[in-house]
């Protein structure tokens, strides 16, 4: 390779690095759907577009956690949870911005994890800090108090200004007086996604969008009980599941 060309190919590396990071930086929305290239190798499912933003969110948030929980366990200056910040506000950022289109409803997913995010960076940050003035135990008891108050507050605040009791699915089959509902992953109604049974409704066919009711259970979290509409549209299994306002 001549001089030349090995100059003209590291300029085109730099201004892919560039356009990159811009593109990070200052996310626009996008039209095609990720890839998911990476996790589709791990996660052995058929999943949805939505499932995966959901998942990807989720594994952000979690890695998030553990980096900054071994910062604590080393005992590392504050300036390394304040560094590690950024990238990850970013990625969020970029995540959501990016992929606006294909969330069915990501205002929920927005502030839920720009919210607690936040919480946790002030969280880990503000131990790192009474670490170095506590005298007694009593300053940790009394921090971590503050913090479960500022958690619970913000979990009443979401539930009241996006909580629901219903969520929208498609269903897949009926047996008898038993349908087979999947319902995508639900941040609003608090639902996980997967396939639900119910107890099936004379215009609940195959490939039809139904709205369904939610309800709270200990241990099991919210689960689909009953349907509550059905929705005069064919939807292809696992796809959109949000009708319009002239479907119903």
């Amino acid at each position: 390779m001549s001089i030349e060309d090995a100059l003209y190919s590291v300029g085109e590396s730099v201004d892919s690095c560039g356009r990159w990071l811009r593109q990070f930086v200052s996310p626009k929305p996008s039209k095609e759907p990720p890839s998911f290239k990476h996790l589709k190798r791990l996660i052995k499912r058929d999943l949805t577009v939505h499932e995966f933003l959901s998942l990807t969110l989720q594994l952000a948030f979690v890695s998030y956690l553990v980096v900054n929980l071994i910062l604590l366990l080393l005992r590392l200056d504050v300036l390394w949870i304040i560094l590690t910040a950024p990238p990850y506000f970013l990625y969020i950022r970029y995540i959501l911005v990016r992929n606006r289109e294909f969330f069915l409803d990501p205002e929920p997913y927005r502030v839920f994890y720009y919210w607690i995010s936040g919480i946790s960076f002030a969280s880990f940050a503000g131990y790192a800090m009474i670490r170095r003035v506590a005298t007694t135990v009593y300053y940790y008891i009394g921090y971590l108090t503050v913090i479960l108050g500022v958690i619970l507050l913000f979990r009443h605040y979401f539930r009241s200004r996006y909580g629901r009791d219903w969520t929208y699915g498609t269903v897949e089959e009926v047996k008898g007086d038993a349908a087979r509902i999947f319902v995508h992953d639900d941040l609003a109604a608090n639902v996980k996604p997967g396939y639900y049974w119910v107890d099936a409704v004379p215009e609940a066919e195959p490939g039809r969008v139904v709205k369904l009711l939610i309800e709270n259970r200990a241990l099991k979290g919210a689960v689909p009980v009953r349907i509550l509409e059905v929705y005069l549209v064919d939807q292809s299994s696992q796809t959109e599941t949000e009708p319009n306002d002239a479907t119903e």
